[in-house]
């Protein structure tokens, strides 16, 4: 977790999951990378001025330096290595170009928190970074509480996952001493003998529970982090596009967000 990007918008919600991201910096000892992308339409663009002394792009330097100093006493109090960026660029190349260009290990953003994951990140930002990104992704709504974590869920199915994909989830229990409960929610599709899925986290505590469905998986996720003190809800992107299918219905988790949980998604491919 060498290098963590952090989208911003100066907005609280992008601040709230600033300062979750300085936790998990300084834990790891990571390099904070804080970054604002904008578009100039002819309306902003002031021919008055040359294209680096444009007054939008100048307002967006000051505010990104406002908002660094405003978190000034925390960097310097946890050592962290932050450095702001502006630049004039469409959202998708943060995601792929700027993740590839600075060698980025994990994205931490804000979303606005609503009752249900559609209304939290469908169309906005963190869709874009959930079907784009190749790299783990901590949505953190606004809502949320700060570390410590100690209690980690993972939601699983029957499908294997790698080592590989599971190594970000691992290290974070590690480092914060979290122990992780690998949750599967038994459906009427679910085989009567499955086996137990192999979910590799070495020097981790962690436990398998099987739990039954009710309603939807959705509401059985969401009420087990709610009654179970859980910090972080965890879960596996398969493959592009998998949540807009999971929006459209099948086996939907569009309230998954229902609790107010950071949601670490962990992209498989």
């Amino acid at each position: 977790m060498k290098k963590i990007l952090v989208p911003t918008d100066f907005s609280p919600v992008a601040d709230h999951a600033f300062s979750y991201a300085m936790e998990i910096g300084a834990a790891f000892n990571s390099e904070l990378l804080l970054y604002h992308v904008y578009h100039v339409s002819k309306v902003d663009y002031n021919r008055d001025f040359p294209a680096d002394e444009q007054p939008l792009k100048k307002e967006l330097e000051r505010k990104m330096e406002l908002t660094q100093l405003k978190f000034q006493q925390s960097i310097t109090e946890k050592g962290l290595r932050v450095h702001g960026k502006v630049a004039r660029e469409p959202i998708l190349a943060l995601f792929e170009r700027k993740v590839e260009e600075h060698e980025i290990d994990m994205i931490v953003l804000g979303s606005k928190g609503a009752s249900g994951l559609k209304k939290v990140i469908f169309g906005s930002v963190a869709a874009t970074a959930l079907n784009m990104a190749k790299i783990p992704i901590f949505i953190i709504p606004p809502e949320s509480t700060t570390i410590p974590i100690k209690h980690i869920v993972l939601a699983v199915d029957h499908d294997k996952i790698s080592k590989a994909v599971l190594s970000p989830l691992q290290q974070l229990a590690v480092k914060f001493g979290a122990k992780v409960t690998i949750l599967n929610v038994k459906t009427e599709t679910s085989p009567t003998s499955p086996p137990k899925p192999k979910v590799d986290l070495d020097g981790v505590e962690s436990h398998y529970l099987e739990v039954p469905l009710s309603n939807t998986i959705n509401d059985t996720i969401s009420k087990f982090v709610k009654t179970n003190d859980c910090d972080v809800l965890c879960m596996i992107r398969r493959e592009k596009g998998f949540f807009e299918r999971l929006l459209q219905g099948s086996n939907t988790v569009n309230q998954a967000y229902r609790n107010q949980l950071p949601l670490l998604v962990l992209p498989e491919s």
